[in-house]
């Protein structure tokens, strides 16, 4: 077991700029949920990520690789610069790693993240997602998301994320239905701060509840929950983007690199 002996001691943990994207947004009442128990799936597939200047959020998908933000991996941009020092601390409860730390030992980010230079995010939006594969294989502990796309409509769809957000100590949860979509990117209003980008969003199937339900219902029975989608920035733009939390949308493409890296 890994111990961080306060926030202060985790790197980015205090003051740190290195991932904002967007503007990051609470929407109306903030619904998040301080998990107690981050030793039960899916908190235990959630993943504090730390690095030289920040930290991110990432889920685990398979025993040695996490999917984040690609902003968390490569800064973007044909001038970019990949990030360094990345260390996973999967079910970190703010004080204590159960499960311990790996240390990364491979990146990965779309051509898209990385080839385009001269915007403000540094690389195209579309294509800010990313995974980091670690040297060790704690996900056959902490077990892993499913990752799946359709072309079915997902609006309304009640969903789940996992995340560690730098305004409160450990890992949070909140549930929030997707409100809108298009090719690219899922519409929620999961609170969303700086430290939660890359967080899951998955499918909650329990679709005789209400969405959201206070407190979220989980641990849930099944064996690995489904992404659908990886947050990673706040409102931006005009349409639906300009009131809401953006996610990527876990698209075939999204889905086929996602599991070549993992």
């Amino acid at each position: 077991m890994s111990t961080i002996v306060s926030s202060s001691a985790v790197p980015g943990s205090a003051g740190a700029t290195a991932t904002d994207v967007g503007i990051e947004a609470i929407f109306g009442p903030d619904n998040r949920v301080q998990v107690t128990d981050t030793t039960r799936y899916p908190a235990s597939a959630a993943v504090l990520l730390t690095f030289n200047g920040g930290r991110c959020t990432g889920f685990m998908i398979s025993e040695r690789t996490v999917a984040t933000a690609g902003h968390c991996v490569h800064t973007g941009g044909s001038n970019g610069t990949w990030r360094t020092g990345i260390v996973a601390y999967p079910g970190h409860n703010g004080t204590t790693a159960p499960f311990g730390s790996c240390a990364a030992v491979q990146l990965f980010v779309p051509q898209g993240w990385t080839g385009r230079a001269n915007t403000p995010s540094g690389g195209d939006p579309a294509y800010d997602y990313g995974a980091v594969r670690l040297n060790c294989a704690v996900g056959n502990s902490t077990g892993w998301y499913d990752i799946a796309y359709t072309t079915q409509p997902l609006t309304g769809t009640c969903t789940i994320s996992h995340g560690y957000p730098l305004d409160r100590p450990g890992q949070w949860v909140s549930e929030d239905p997707i409100r809108a979509e298009n090719n690219t990117y899922l519409y929620v209003r999961h609170a969303f701060v700086n430290g939660q980008d890359g967080s899951v969003v998955s499918y909650r199937p329990d679709p005789d509840d209400p969405c959201p339900t206070y407190p979220p219902r989980w641990p849930f029975p099944s064996p690995r929950l489904t992404a659908l989608g990886i947050l990673t920035f706040g409102p931006d733009g005009i349409g639906p983007g300009a009131s809401h939390n953006i996610a990527i949308r876990i698209t075939q493409p999204v889905f086929n690199n996602l599991m070549q890296w993992r």
